[in-house]
């Protein structure tokens, strides 16, 4: 059962009298327990449709078609009414862990008020979530980490203190756009490895932004491949990576490093 269903979904913004499409037509679910892998080069729409699912399209942005969240149209929904979804049962982790936390504050605080926020919680209530999530998303010492500052942290570390974060209100989705793009080889495999578990354990459906096919075929359970804000192929992992039906999908895999694709 899917937990988003996409389905033709356009999205454009008009710049005095020139209209940009930035999506066109795309569709595509996200299933509970499951990752969606998004793949494309700069500028194929792929954070646009993450962004969408958020309801953080840009500013006088056309979008229509249909983004069903278990049951709910989420185009056309009041920007109050997205604000209550966007970080309870929709949340996002960007590509630069650094710029998700303001640098004067503790990560106790952060993590607290956006919980007590939205769960109406108590101060000591907020704290004790906040130390058992940061220990869920294998933070060192996480009753030491509350207190910290988010300079005090390494970039592999604040990247799953923003795990953390966006986990804390036990969401139903979670958006990741490029969530190792800032990090070294072995860091990113620490991440990836986080995310699946985050999936699987607590039913997540993801949404996997990313520009690397590696990533992809490391942890994705169906792929999406888009290009110039269309999507032209969509599968399971295996057959899209081993097989490609699009020309354009077997480009991105034959760039990696050792890649044979047979034709």
């Amino acid at each position: 059962m899917s937990m988003i269903s996409i389905q033709d979904l356009n999205l454009s913004v008009t710049t005095g009298k020139v209209e940009k499409h930035i999506l066109r037509n795309v569709s595509f679910d996200l299933e509970a327990g499951k990752i969606t892998g998004v793949a494309g080069a700069s500028g194929s729409g792929k954070t646009q449709t993450g962004l969408a699912i958020m309801g953080l399209s840009p500013a006088g942005a056309q979008l229509s078609g249909s983004i069903d969240f278990d049951g709910t149209e989420l185009v056309g929904m009041p920007a109050k009414v997205h604000n209550r979804l966007r970080g309870v049962q929709l949340s996002m982790v960007f590509q630069d862990p650094a710029s998700a936390f303001h640098p004067m504050l503790t990560i106790g605080d952060q993590m607290t008020d956006h919980y007590r926020h939205h769960k109406k919680a108590s101060k000591k209530d907020a704290l004790e979530r906040a130390v058992h999530i940061l220990e869920r998303t294998h933070v060192p010492h996480p009753d030491e980490a509350i207190g910290k500052y988010p300079h005090q942290f390494s970039g592999g570390q604040l990247q799953r203190i923003a795990f953390a974060s966006a986990i804390i209100c036990d969401p139903n989705v979670l958006i990741a756009d490029e969530p190792t793009t800032a990090l070294d080889v072995t860091v990113q495999a620490g991440i990836l490895r986080l995310l699946r578990e985050l999936c699987d354990d607590l039913n997540l459906a993801v949404l996997l932004v990313t520009h690397d096919f590696g990533v992809l075929s490391s942890v994705a359970d169906t792929i999406v491949v888009m290009k110039n804000g269309l999507v032209v192929e969509t599968g399971d992992r295996e057959p899209v990576i081993t097989a490609p039906k699009h020309e354009y999908t077997r480009s991105l895999i034959e760039s990696l490093p050792g890649a044979e694709v047979p034709r």
